[in-house]
């Protein structure tokens, strides 16, 4: 994409049998290097690798090839039913220009496809599972795989056989990837009622794109008719499409929420790449061009979906990720440089050893305190928002020791996260003798639920575990009955005073459709325990209050 190679002109061309698959039947210009050599029309040619097929046979006519100049093309042709050795020398003619028009385009598509690749390997370092191993696979088929097969000059044969054939099986598997990625995002559990036959469906329908392209791979000698490829490209991009709009139809709330920014990003990429490949007829020229460096706008727009939306929920790990990533680099980079250090002006090998432990000590030390420092600066940075609305919470907690009113306290356990955690609802339970009944909510309003008695599941699970509690590891009656049409809640997180379960929070998922991730359970969990206190307090100032009316002296 980056060089502007010459055209190796062999004046060999692939003709067109009508058959979807064939032997490799070539036709002849008169006085080209491949008539020069003895190949004639009509002639089946095999005995050819990937890269000298390229050479021989160009997609169309003046393409870009691997041909290094001075070089020969070996190959066997079978005529009237005998085999006969050729050695084609290709005419080295002017090149005719970048793939991509620039090399600025060409450096922006890299770009983009070296960030996409990143993200679909910290997904799967992140949350490994069928999903993402998925989308890492489609992103491998992502690869601007034709500049590499046309260009590449780098690798012997053998290599480059085994590269771009290697590649050629994800590259023609992608549209199968992203079909199933369409039908399990945003979980990699195999979905229940038609999602779950289409999954087996898709799933059988990539293993066989898979073994069609290790079979091309192993049988160059047999052409296949491009309406073999672009049939089933064409029928999976179809089929992609429709399930997007199909779960868009079916799905609500939540799951469309965070469905639908991945919805787009396919349709729109599949759309633009349907479209590139139709005016691609020749080198990619015109509109053709165009709709080539628009395809960087699906990668871009699905990052955006799964790291801005969070259409697969890895903002905690890929923060931790990150942070680990900074801290291994600076480990290395120090210790490399002080053994490097040490090596080079110390030549008593026990005084090295001796610093570099020590500088590894140091080290350690030193990260134990920088680490929570780091982390809280990749949070600040990737996701500010997230990281604000924490703060705040923090902040707001220790505020509520000064409160002079329960009423005070329920509002911030209900009002300020619902607003700064930007949830579908907020809810508080207070217990009144017997029962919990509500006492302050926020986008929720079920008056079936307004009251818990003590045999409640909930309530029983809550005052035994006495930890946050999420409602989907309940019965499904439970989350069933909380629900109040789009809003439910997510989980529920129990206050204590000393033994006595005093209340709960109830919290709903972000109205984006994104789970509360650890970090903001872990905020809420701590204003809870805060408000805990807060409540003591209060009751304490009450009775307080009480003793010494109790104590004054009655007038009579």
């Amino acid at each position: 994409m980056l060089v502007n190679p010459p055209v190796a002109y062999t004046g060999a061309h692939l003709a067109a049998s009508g058959a979807l698959v064939g032997p490799t039947i070539v036709r002849i210009d008169p006085r080209s290097p491949a008539f020069r050599a003895g190949l004639r029309a009509g002639d089946i040619v095999s005995c050819l690798s990937e890269r000298d097929k390229t050479v021989l046979l160009p997609e169309w006519q003046g393409s870009p090839s691997p041909y290094v100049s001075g070089s020969s093309i070996p190959l066997c042709a079978l005529r009237s039913g005998a085999w006969q050795s050729f050695r084609v020398f290709p005419e080295v003619r002017p090149a005719i220009g970048y793939l991509y028009g620039s090399v600025w385009i060409a450096l922006l598509r890299l770009a983009v496809f070296a960030v996409f690749l990143l993200v679909g390997i910290l997904l799967v370092m992140a949350r490994p599972g069928w999903l993402t191993w998925i989308f890492f696979a489609y992103c491998l088929g992502g690869v601007p795989s034709y500049a590499t097969w046309i260009n590449d000059t780098v690798f012997p044969p053998a290599l480059y056989a085994v590269m771009t054939n290697l590649l050629g099986v994800f590259v023609w598997s992608a549209t199968e990837f992203m079909l199933l990625f369409a039908l399990l995002v945003p979980n990699d559990r195999v979905p229940a009622g038609w999602r779950r036959t289409a999954t087996w469906l898709a799933s059988i329908l990539t293993i066989g794109q898979i073994a069609f392209a290790i079979f091309q791979a192993f049988r160059p000698d047999l052409t296949f008719a491009d309406s073999v490829q672009v049939g089933i490209n064409d029928a999976v991009t179809a089929a992609v499409v429709l399930v997007v709009i199909v779960r868009l139809a079916v799905t609500h709330g939540e799951e469309r929420a965070r469905f639908a920014w991945a919805a787009f990003a396919i349709v729109l990429g599949l759309v633009i790449n349907d479209v590139r490949n139709q005016l691609a007829s020749g080198p990619l020229g015109g509109m053709g061009t165009l709709f080539g460096v628009l395809t960087i706008v699906m990668p871009v727009a699905l990052m955006y979906a799964i790291l801005k939306r969070h259409v697969i929920d890895v903002r905690f790990v890929i923060s931790r990720t990150v942070v680990y990533a900074a801290i291994t680099t600076l480990v290395v980079g120090i210790i490399g440089i002080v053994d490097w250090a040490t090596s080079a002006y110390l030549m008593q090998a026990r005084v090295a050893m001796a610093i570099d432990a020590l500088v590894t000590i140091a080290l350690g030390f030193a990260l134990h305190r920088t680490y929570r420092w780091l982390e809280s600066a990749v949070d600040l940075l990737l996701f500010r928002k997230k990281h604000a609305a924490e703060a705040y919470l923090h902040r707001l907690g220790r505020t509520l020791l000064r409160a002079a009113r329960e009423e005070t306290i329920d509002g911030a356990l209900v009002h300020d996260p619902y607003d700064k955690l930007v949830l579908t609802m907020a809810a508080l339970f207070r217990a009144q003798g017997s029962v919990f009944a509500l006492s302050c909510t926020a986008g929720w309003n079920h008056p079936d639920a307004a009251v818990f008695d003590a045999d409640h599941d909930l309530v029983r699970f809550l005052a035994t575990e006495r930890k946050p509690l999420h409602l989907a590891d309940l019965r499904s009656h439970v989350w069933a009955q909380l629900r109040d049409g789009e809003a439910a809640p997510a989980i529920v997180i129990p206050i204590f005073q000393g033994d006595d379960l005093a209340a709960f929070a109830l919290y709903g998922v972000h109205r984006e459709g994104t789970k509360l991730d650890p970090d903001e359970v872990q905020a809420l969990e701590a204003l809870c325990e805060v408000a805990a206190q807060a409540y003591t307090r209060v009751e304490n100032m009450r009775y307080r209050e009480l003793v010494q009316l109790t104590a004054l002296p009655s007038n009579t």
